[in-house]
């Protein structure tokens, strides 16, 4: 771990100066997501006429036109494409890249990610998502990347340099929480803040602090093609030289776990604000990726003089909204103020009755009695209310007057909310919806930059957090699940013959995804299952208009129904099909020309020599193979049987020496030895006897 006290120092620094520049949209915010959940009345007016008890209502518009947009958003979701960027990448480990990032995104729930990024841009002007880096299981040592959502963008503090509408230029950030006191001290028993002695048992502020640390170094290109860091050059190889150099430095990210508590300081104007100061650093670790993995979706963006303003659709809307609040609450409020029109009849009518004639205007009577009364010998009608008085028109016309503005500013009308409006045909609903989503098209165009760089960040992280060999789940572009071994090393090495024709054992490794360079971009629209949907309708709507599709094509369409027993019907159904409009494969041969099967025949031919030849070139590489080891293992043999040769001659030469016989016998040996070569045999000194 570094330095202590410098860490904490310039954390302590780096938060006021994020504090400082990011106060006023902080502020702001705040306002616009109070406003959003409903506290829309200054709150001076609200406190003047609840005292009065005098009518507040808040008619919440605007919950309505965020979701127009996030949902807007969520019918066309972003999707990362891989693609080799250099010649170690290739299209194979590209596609199981592109598989596993979606299926990180599927795992870790990515798409709830994006919409609360998107909600917070919508709605306070910026949004937040990360990376993270966990366990697969408890009783797993491999690890995977996961997407985190940040549900309260107010937690976010970046650094103010950064001008990339991603972030991606950052240097370093803050992610604020708190924890209790009596939960710090139980799980950071040792830090600085569990022994202090306090006289509140306040929260402790937490943050996650990520920085990018730069060490000097020197860059440096070999005469072999290699280039990299002179730092990490241990010796140069035989024969290679430096072509060439350049001061440069080595990047790496840093992630930190600081804990503090919050003190009051003296702002501009003689405010006072409050702001964390750091005491402890409770956990540090280096983050696998070139980027700080925290990712901004901002909404509007305004610099004036280098001071950043964010917004989304509430900041502009809100005087409007609070007009249709006045208007439609003093309509509601001189409607209500009016006395009740009081009954009138003759004199007498209501005589035996008057208690209930008196509560009439409180209490719902399914029935009143009167006394009939004639005037004049003219029987009297009997009691009625007049009629109420007209509602403000004046009023009213206000409010609707506001409730155009805030459709006007937020750039979304009634057809796009469902309304039916002026117009009448299909193409004219169609433009106005039209019209509200390239109003708040930036919206979604800002999530898909950030995408794409959370794209690249998540391939630049993929092979060193799966650097060893595992298999992996894979999901297709069609949905399709399936597993892939990557850093796989096959048990049998491949034999590969040199130019000078020597063969030499090669150790590939199959779907190496540390080697190479790639690509991201981000297709935005509907997902897979959503244009199966929009195919099978564009069938059957053109099935309606044009019968004759389903004698020439009704299985195709069968096929892309989504019921059970779809694929049983549709294989009937091509039975029925006349042969010139079947696309099966054998009755594509039946339509295909002399001429051109001829030369598919040739071609054919062609193809099975050319694979014979690679056949016999493979087959006498391997009887090259099995000589050589033959050659080797005589050898061998050879040196291991003159071995035992040489063994064995000393063995006899020992054992002839100890069966030597002693001097003196020796020389007796040889004398009596002497005297029977001397004397007759013994047949003829016989014969002389006789």
């Amino acid at each position: 771990m570094a330095n202590k006290d410098d860490i904490l120092d310039l954390a302590n620094e780096r938060f006021k100066a994020a504090e400082t520049a990011g106060r006023e949209n902080r502020k702001e915010a705040k306002n616009d997501l109070e406003f959003l959940k409903g506290d829309q009345w200054p709150a001076d007016a609200k406190r003047m006429r609840e005292a009065e008890q005098r009518p507040c209502l808040t008619i919440n518009k605007h919950q309505a036109f965020l979701r127009q947009v996030v949902n807007d958003q969520r019918q066309n979701r972003p999707a990362i494409h891989v693609h080799p960027a250099n010649d170690g990448a290739s299209k194979e480990v590209a596609l199981i890249l592109e598989g596993m990032a979606r299926s990180i995104e599927y795992v870790s729930k990515a798409d709830i990610c994006y919409d609360t990024a998107v909600q917070g841009a919508a709605s306070a002007g910026f949004g937040f998502f990360r990376f993270i880096t966990d366990y697969e299981s408890e009783s797993s040592f491999d690890q995977v990347i996961k997407f985190d959502r940040i549900r309260n963008p107010l937690a976010v503090r970046i650094d103010p340099s950064s001008k990339q509408p991603d972030a991606s230029d950052m240097n370093w950030c803050f992610i604020e929480s708190s924890m209790a006191r009596s939960e710090f001290k139980k799980e950071y028993p040792n830090a600085e803040l569990s022994n202090e002695q306090v006289e509140t048992e306040d929260d402790i502020v937490i943050v996650e602090y990520y920085s990018i640390e730069r060490k000097a170094d020197e860059l440096i290109q070999l005469s072999n093609g290699e280039s990299g860091f002179k730092s990490d050059l241990i010796e140069l190889p035989f024969g290679v030289t430096i072509l060439k150099s350049r001061p440069s430095y080595k990047r790496k990210v840093m992630w930190r776990k600081l804990a503090g508590r919050e003190t009051k300081v003296a702002g501009a104007r003689s405010s006072v604000f409050s702001l964390a100061e750091f005491k402890d650093v409770l956990e540090e670790t280096e983050i696998p990726c070139h980027y700080i993995p925290v990712f901004m979706v901002i909404g509007s963006e305004v610099d004036i003089e280098g001071e950043v303003t964010y917004s989304g659709i509430i900041r502009d809307s809100k005087d409007s909204a609070r007009m249709y609040n006045f208007w439609m609450t003093s309509a509601t409020e001189e409607v209500s103020m009016r006395p009740k029109t009081p009954y009138i009849g003759a004199e007498g009518q209501f005589a035996g009755h008057e208690e209930q004639w008196r509560q009439a205007n409180i209490r719902s009577f399914s029935y009143l009695e009167y006394k009939p009364k004639a005037i004049n010998g003219v029987l009297a009608p009997p009691p009625s209310r007049q009629p109420m008085a007209d509602v403000p028109h004046g009023i009213l016309q206000m409010a609707m007057h506001a409730s155009d503005e805030i459709k006007a500013v937020t750039g979304i009308y009634d057809a796009s909310l469902g309304a039916r409006g002026n117009e009448t045909s299909g193409v004219a609903i169609g433009s106005r919806k039209q019209q509200s989503d390239l109003s708040n098209f930036h919206y979604t165009d800002n999530l898909h930059r950030t995408v794409r760089h959370a794209g690249q960040c998540l391939i630049d992280m993929i092979p060193k957090v799966y650097s060893g060999e595992r298999i992996v789940q894979i999901i297709g572009r069609d949905d399709s699940i399936s597993h892939a071994p990557i850093n796989s090393k096959p048990k049998i090495p491949q034999l590969v013959e040199s130019p000078d024709g020597t063969v030499e054992a090669v150790q590939q490794i199959l779907n190496d995804v540390t080697v190479g360079k790639y690509s991201v971009i981000v297709q935005a629209g509907p997902s897979y299952s959503s244009l199966r949907e929009e195919a099978r309708a564009a069938m059957m709507e053109m099935a309606g208009t044009w019968p004759k599709l389903m004698d020439v094509a009704g299985d195709e369409v069968v096929k892309a129904m989504d019921w059970p027993g779809a694929a049983n019907i549709s294989d009937r159904i091509l039975k029925t099909i006349p042969p010139e409009f079947r696309t099966t494969e054998g009755e594509e041969q039946q339509q295909i020309p002399p001429q051109v099967r001829e030369m598919m025949s040739q071609a054919t031919e062609y193809i099975k020599q050319l694979e014979q030849a690679l056949q016999e070139a493979q087959s006498g590489v391997a009887v090259a193979q099995i000589k050589a080891e033959s050659d080797q293992a005589i050898a061998a043999e050879k040196n291991q049987t003159q071995r035992d040769i040489e063994e064995l001659k000393g063995m006899i030469a020992l054992l002839l020496k100890s069966m030597e016989p002693p001097p003196q016998l020796a020389s007796t040996v040889s004398s009596d030895t002497a005297k029977n070569d001397s004397a007759p045999p013994a047949g003829r000194q016989g014969t002389q006897a006789q």
